[in-house]
Order: structure tokens, then sequence, then C-alpha cells
């Protein structure tokens, strides 16, 4: 019960102690929301997963350091990336860099996940499969859903935007660099959504 009510007030989310909004991305790639310690050790354990990476960064809240305990106990390889929902277009080229080598070549079966696993954990979904060379559409329209909380009338819908802008002539984190303006102006998001996904659902 101290964990349950730990990691309430810590993250001020119920909806995660019950829903882990797991899906599979590709064979040995999955994606979810910040799991609790035992749904984590459940699923390394259903999955055989060998790589963890916390798209949340290294903020040092309960969960973060249950986390990197359990996978340290569980011989998982863990790793964080600071990412940015709201302004993906801000997100560091070291991140973006860091993410890239990892849904490269991080061991299989991996899981990557945020706080809600929609806005991050879907940047990081579309962003794996054009890395595989797949179609940026279809890539969008299976990653970047409302099924997995997504809003793309929210401040999140830059995620999308971004990879519509996308023009596959060049290596995606090159074209970023370049293009991190264009990201910024051409997306205005909705006010009443973004009360909803700051206030209400408290997205990060």
């Amino acid at each position: 019960m101290r964990e349950f009510f730990k990691i309430i007030t810590e993250e001020h989310n119920f909806i995660n102690l019950f829903w882990t909004n797991l899906s599979k991305v590709d064979e040995g790639v999955y994606r979810s929301a910040q799991l609790t310690p035992w749904k984590l050790r459940k699923l390394i354990k259903k999955y055989k997963l060998k790589t963890v990476i916390n798209l949340r960064g290294n903020n040092k809240n309960y969960l973060y350091k249950k986390e990197k305990e359990i996978c340290e106990k569980m011989h998982i390889e863990y790793y964080t990336v600071s990412l940015s929902s709201r302004n993906p277009h801000k997100i560091r080229k070291e991140e973006l860099e860091k993410l890239i080598f990892l849904l490269q070549n991080a061991k299989k079966p991996l899981l990557f996940h945020c706080k809600a696993g929609a806005d991050r954990t879907g940047f990081a979904a579309v962003l794996y499969h054009i890395l595989n060379d797949k179609d940026k559409y279809e890539a969008i329209q299976k990653e970047l859903k409302l099924k997995y909380g997504y809003l793309s009338f929210s401040k999140a819908g830059r995620i999308k935007k971004l990879f519509e802008l996308y023009d596959e002539k060049e290596h995606f984190l090159d074209w970023f660099i370049k293009n991190r303006e264009l990201i910024e102006k051409s997306y205005a998001s909705n006010k009443l959504a973004d009360i909803l996904y700051d206030k209400i659902l408290k997205r990060e």
C-alpha cells in the first residue's frame, strides 16, 4: 500500500495503475505507458525483455528508481532518453542521436515508454518504422492513435506534423536539425485541448 500511494502522489495519474497501454510495434519491439514495478516484472518475464528505454529522461522520481533497480536485478539493459511531447522541435540533438542508436542497436525484445505511452512513445514508434524504411504515413496512422491516448489537436499534434513534414530524402536526424523552425511554425494547437492535456490528463 505504501508503494501504491507513493506512485499516486508522485505521478498524479491514477489510470496507469491499471492500464499499461501496451502494444506491439514490431517483432520484438513493444511500447507502453509508465509501468508499475509489479507490472514491469511481469512483462519482463512474459516477453523475455532484454532492453527497457525510458523516454521520460533521468528524472529521479520513485518509479524511475524502482524501474532502474528492477532492470539491474533482472539483468535487463536500461536506458533513459529525454524527449519533449509539447515541443518536439526542441529535442536535443544528442538525445535524438541516442534514441536512433538504441532503436537500431539495442538488444531485443525491447520496450520503450513515456508516462502515458501516447506522445513521446508514439514519436519513438513512428521513428522506429522510418528508420526501418517503412512509409511514414503508414507509421503515423499505426502509432499516433486516439486509442493510445494521443491527441493530435493538442500541443502533441506537433509530433504528427513533424513526421508529415519530413521529406524522406535525407536521414531523419539531418533533416530534423535543419528544420527546427519550420516544425515550430507549422502547427497551432487548440486551447481547450491544451487544458485537457495539461490540467486534466497531466501530461508531461
